[in-house]
């Protein structure tokens, strides 16, 4: 764990050297439910803000992002250093969940400086990707994010099972108004154990658990944008599907 921190640390400095050049981000948004990675991880209503700090020419950032469904049910707080370069993105991000009734009353998983690998709430995401669409007419972005450390040791506390989220996402059409884009996502852990069969952290079994389409219409309000997106995920691993609508009210 105190690697992480170490990496974490070095690309938070690496993220504060052009300090002649730095602007301040600020993005909040309005969302029926709250999706990730073939997950329904909010059921209801739920306002998500995030402020950043990056060089002029956005390359480096560290950020702040954090959700609550408006009945308070779901909370989460993360932080974030991330690099991009082009298409180019790596991005090393401290996810904490501590929405109500997610653990025991009393459970160290609700201490915030808890980083203990066997009982934290927290989980470390590294993830990488490359947007085609930088540098060519063809709107491709794959992307590759692996949980390295936190709470992601299986069903028996064993070891790190390392989950991986694959990814692949297009646009297929956009224009001043009206953007459609869909993707492609997998699951499946690179270090499981016999005993914990096929688990990962978004699902019982390996395989696709996030198929999405999206249609979002580039609303402005004087000139304000506030794009709206209706989306529909499927997620064949377990079965289900759900359907969400987004406003950006805010990205600065």
């Amino acid at each position: 764990m105190k690697k992480i921190f170490l990496a974490a640390l070095c690309l938070l400095g690496m993220a504060a050297l052009p300090v002649q050049a730095q602007k301040l981000h600020v993005v909040s948004g309005l969302e029926s439910s709250h999706l990730w990675r073939g997950l329904e991880v909010s059921k209801g209503v739920t306002l998500n803000n995030e402020f950043a700090i990056s060089d002029n020419g956005n390359h480096f950032r560290f950020g702040l992002w954090g959700g609550m469904q408006i009945d308070g049910d779901y909370k989460e707080v993360d932080w974030y250093a991330s690099y991009t370069l082009g298409g180019f993105n790596i991005a090393l991000w401290d996810i904490y969940n501590f929405s109500d009734g997610i653990w025991a009353d009393g459970a160290k998983q609700y201490r915030f400086f808890n980083w203990n690998c066997h009982n934290t709430g927290h989980f470390f995401d590294l993830g990488l990707s490359y947007n085609f669409g930088h540098d060519t007419n063809f709107p491709l972005t794959l992307s590759w994010t692996t949980l390295v450390a936190g709470r992601d040791r299986g069903s028996l506390d064993k070891q790190n099972i390392y989950s991986t989220f694959v990814q692949a996402s297009y646009v297929f059409y956009e224009n001043e108004k009206w953007k459609v884009d869909g993707s492609v996502g997998g699951a499946f852990a690179l270090n499981g154990y016999d005993e914990d069969a096929n688990d990962n952290f978004y699902g019982k079994s390996a395989g696709v658990n996030d198929v999405r389409l999206s249609c979002t219409y580039k609303l402005k309000v004087g000139k304000h944008p506030m794009p709206i997106t209706s989306q529909v995920m499927l997620n064949p691993e377990n079965n289900k599907g759900y359907f969400r609508v987004a406003v950006n009210l805010l990205d600065l």
